[in-house]
């Protein structure tokens, strides 16, 4: 008997044991919910004065620190490929070449490693566009990131077991690069102060200087000590730690972040769609953008741009090593000189432009973009016709040629998201395509033409990219506009709303019609 009252004792604090796990486990998981989610009134009762007005800016660090990780860890393999070349400590088993000699990438295989990034960037970049619509930056941009570190790590393991394997991993970096400016252009949209735009979107864009500035230096320090696979680890471990850091401290919304008070809150919301119609950004007027000429025309631009751009990053490496014949500790540091000008030169027209106040926006477009495209072309074509005697000469008209280009920040780079305002992670997003698919096709035609490396074949380098500029800048000069389009305005939105809840009341009245219809048929 007292056995049996003992265990249905037993039996009964098991049960309340049980029951206080659970709700103990429901109770920390909405706290924990509460802290990483919250919503907006929690929010404001939890403000904390840490940054003042000033967190937005703060955050703008972390994503251009974040963004240019992500493009860090791709341009990592074309100094590693340098400093492969100069081992002599391992062979590299790449393809079928034969284990125990020393190897290296020829330049198909280069090319090959250079245009997987981008048909993986292009897959992902329509997918990207849509889960930023739906579930905003913060978990996206976390998760691609992530992507992007453990990819990165992955690189000496997957070169050694073979091509394929590191055509695998460059995939998944290329897939993780998608989310870069869709990134930038829903941060834009729901944090920037109408009156800065102009310096959020220069500071973004630049992680593109900002990362060869930094990875190219970095890399042949490390080479120099560590030798290659080095490289790969310390970029993936950076970027690790940025990722998590952003997770945890970034926001979808401005007004549910414990930093923002009600001053900054007020600055940012100045200009921004009205909350009515919020529920209208997840429907995204696909046709009315795509018939726009003024959208084309910053699409177009950003083609010539990255055609630039992918040149002289991707290859001034080898450009500066086998043409003028840099020795590879310093080709790192020297190959960092035109992107670290270009990404000064991006913050620095970013500013002008926003404090330009007597020239209208789309002449403000016309002028920037001209004066970047046509300056940096035209440095270009002189370098073009440069013998490779006096390398320091070489050396400083492409500098000059970079930093000219800089100031883009205020031509097709504004111009995206003032004229897409809050469909800017589509506009600006699909800028990305112009870097994705000059990525895909620059390896191809400077390894056709440069197969022996000399300044002859590179000047036909040179004029073709200068070519580019000039037509893509004559098209956007012609076709850009200085306001935001008709389809950013709220009347447009509340006249879609209309046409679709009259459209599905027509709907919802003709079923019982077809119904009896169907019914006085069959009998």
């Amino acid at each position: 008997m007292f056995g049996e009252r003992a265990i249905r004792n037993i039996k009964t604090w098991k049960c309340f044991l049980k029951v206080d796990k659970v709700q103990f486990n429901s109770v920390w998981s909405k706290k924990m919910a509460d802290a990483v989610f919250p919503t907006q009134a929690q929010a404001q009762t939890r403000y904390i004065s840490l940054f003042g007005t000033r967190t937005r800016f703060v955050i703008m660090l972390l994503i251009l620190l974040c963004l240019t990780s992500v493009w860090s860890n791709i341009l990592a393999f074309n100094f590693a490929v340098i400093c492969m070349d100069d081992d002599e400590s391992e062979a590299l088993p790449i393809s079928n070449a034969t284990i125990g000699r020393k190897s290296h990438f020829t330049n198909t295989q280069n090319s090959l490693a250079m245009s997987i990034v981008a048909i993986a960037a292009l897959l992902g970049n329509f997918p990207v566009v849509q889960l930023v619509g739906m579930v905003g930056i913060r978990t996206v941009f976390a998760s691609f990131g992530i992507l992007s570190a453990i990819a990165t790590l992955l690189v000496p393991l997957a070169i050694r077991m073979g091509f394929g394997y590191f055509l695998a991993v460059r995939f998944l970096q290329g897939l993780a690069f998608s989310a870069n400016f869709p990134v930038i252009g829903a941060f834009c949209a729901k944090w920037s102060y109408f009156k800065q735009n102009g310096l959020f979107v220069s500071s973004l864009v630049a992680y593109v200087q900002l990362a060869p500035a930094i990875t190219m230096p970095a890399s042949g320090a490390l080479c120099d000590a560590f030798r290659w696979p080095s490289i790969f680890y310390a970029h993936g471990a950076v970027s690790l730690l940025l990722f998590v850091t952003y997770a945890l401290f970034y926001r979808n919304s401005p007004q549910k972040h414990p930093f923002v008070g009600n001053v900054e809150l007020k600055k940012i919301s100045i200009g921004k769609i009205s909350a009515v119609d919020k529920r209208a950004l997840k429907k995204i007027p696909y046709g009315p953008i795509l018939r726009t000429p003024a959208i084309w025309a910053v699409w177009i631009a950003a083609i010539g741009n990255f055609t630039c751009v992918n040149m002289m990053f991707l290859f001034s490496p080898v450009y500066l090593s086998k043409v003028l014949g840099f020795p590879v500790h310093s080709t790192g540091i020297t190959a960092a000189i035109p992107p670290f000008l270009q990404f000064a030169s991006k913050l620095i027209c970013g500013a002008i432009s926003d404090r330009i106040k007597f020239i209208p926006e789309v002449w403000k477009f016309r002028f920037f973009n001209s004066f970047a495209f046509i300056g940096a072309g035209a440095f270009l074509t002189v370098l073009a016709f440069m013998g490779d005697s006096h390398k320091d000469y070489n050396m400083i008209v492409l500098g000059a040629s970079a930093a000219m280009l800089g100031a883009t920040t205020g031509g097709f780079f504004k111009a995206g998201p003032v004229l897409s305002k809050q469909y800017s992670h589509f506009v600006t997003g699909n800028i990305s395509l112009g870097i994705t698919i000059t990525m895909l096709i620059v390896p191809f035609f400077v390894n056709a033409l440069t197969p022996h490396n000399t300044q002859e074949e590179w000047k036909w380098v040179f004029i073709i990219t200068a070519a580019v500029m000039f037509i893509t800048n004559f098209v956007f000069f012609i076709f850009v506009r200085g306001e935001p389009c008709e389809w950013t305005a709220d009347n447009f939105h509340r006249a879609c709303s209309v046409a679709d809840m009259e459209s599905h009341a027509n709907s919802v009245k003709s079923r019982p019609n077809t119904i009896s219809t169907i019914s006085a048929e069959v009998l």
